[in-house]
């Protein structure tokens, strides 16, 4: 299909500014007890996150708490010499998980996905007083010390973000909105990277292309979205993605626990009967693939997402679920803690597979239509993402979106 898929990302980054989250509230430094970040806790170095809000107590579970802070996004090109732009968490994660469709412009080293704040935070030493020692630089050049930007909520390594400048133009899609949309029934094979299931489901939504017309985006002024979860998890696709459907799926049963016999040896979840198309045998399956918005399994409202307080993880999968199909149509293999099994069936876990459901969004929040409008900030969806859950509300800001300030 000729698509650049941006990838998974995981909003906050890789290690130099690491995990989220700690299970009890944050504590002033001066009492002993670090404060810890809240931000996507993907990663098992907390560091710098944790240095950033002991600095500066405020940005706790802000949008500055956050891998954005101390990164940079990066342009790349593919082997078609096209032009794409990762944002700073996808072209970080370019140095430990390489993309075979980048020809030119990946990092190949983790220093050269910083910006220049994080690079003036390495240069001090990396610690809270490196932050207290830099706060009066300026470190990206916009005649506002990192301090002033950091207190008033603004990237102080992103010249193009500064203390009172105006939101980018808001959409909020309500749930009676969304769900009033022409619905649509996709059957596909969700394959997981490291999971020890891969699922074949029924989902029920409305495509992506849809919703952003319901928001009254002009995808002619975009390049692409990029889908948000409020846990900081997001995924960036591109222009084609929206406007195009996905190749047809490929079916294969018989791979479920009891279908194999050893219940060790089974890898895949099937759907009710019901829920399969009458007849499905093994081989293309009919359904034409959108990227989507679910808000329905295999007949089923997904369940609602939440943050376990024990881990800081996010669990559940709705209201809504971005869908993205296999862009290459493939069968399941066993995730990567799973393999190799030890079974002589060729269904170990194969790299060159699509693994298509770590795109799959749990808890859709917010939809960024890339790129940002000149001279505006990014909406601060991290201060009221859960929120959304709860109401059922999905954020649409960005190019191309001719709303006003979210309710």
């Amino acid at each position: 299909m000729g698509r650049l898929r941006g990838g998974a990302v995981l909003v906050l980054g890789l290690l130099w500014i690491g995990v989220l989250a700690a299970r009890e509230e944050p504590r002033p430094a001066s009492e002993g007890h670090p404060a810890r970040s809240r931000s996507y806790r993907g990663h098992a170095n907390d560091r710098d996150a944790t240095n950033l809000v002991a600095a500066y107590p405020s940005l706790i579970g802000t949008r500055l708490d956050d891998c954005a802070t101390c990164h940079r996004a990066g342009e790349v090109r593919d082997a078609r010499a096209r032009s794409v732009t990762r944002s700073a968490c996808a072209y970080c994660h370019l140095v430990p998980f390489p993309d075979s469709t980048i020809a030119a412009g990946a990092p190949a080293e983790f220093a050269a996905t910083l910006n220049p704040f994080g690079a003036a935070y390495r240069d001090a030493g990396r610690s809270v007083a490196a932050l207290g020692a830099i706060a009066a630089l300026d470190s990206d050049g916009d005649d506002h010390a990192n301090g002033a930007e950091i207190e008033a909520l603004r990237q102080p390594g992103d010249a193009g973000s500064r203390p009172g400048q105006p939101t980018a133009p808001t959409v909020v899609l309500s749930g009676s909105e969304i769900t009033g949309l022409p619905a649509r029934r996709q059957f596909l094979l969700l394959n997981s990277h490291t999971q020890r299931f891969d699922e074949y489901a029924t989902l029920t939504g409305v495509r992506m292309k849809d919703l952003l017309a319901a928001a009254g985006v002009d995808l002619s002024r975009a390049t692409g979205i990029t889908c948000i979860a409020p846990d900081g998890f997001a995924v960036d696709f591109e222009r084609e993605d929206l406007t195009a459907p996905y190749p047809f799926g490929l079916f294969v049963g018989g791979l479920a626990p009891r279908g194999l016999g050893d219940s060790t040896a089974g890898f895949v979840q099937y759907p009710p009967a019901a829920q399969m198309a009458a007849g499905q045998e093994d081989g293309a399956i009919p359904d034409t693939l959108w990227l989507m918005v679910a808000y329905r399994s295999n007949d089923r409202e997904l369940s609602m997402s939440r943050l376990d307080p024990a881990t800081g993880r996010q669990e559940g999968e709705g209201p809504y679920r971005l869908i993205a199909p296999q862009e290459v149509p493939g069968l399941p293999d066993r995730g990567s803690r799973y393999s190799p099994s030890g079974q002589a069936d060729d269904y170990d876990f194969d790299p060159d597979r699509d693994h298509n459901a770590g795109l799959c969004i749990r808890g859709l929040v917010a939809i960024r239509v890339n790129p940002m409008p000149a001279g505006c900030e990014e909406y601060d969806w991290k201060n009221g993402g859960w929120a959304l859950i709860e109401r059922r509300e999905i954020v649409v800001y960005g190019a191309g979106v001719s709303g006003s300030a979210a309710r």
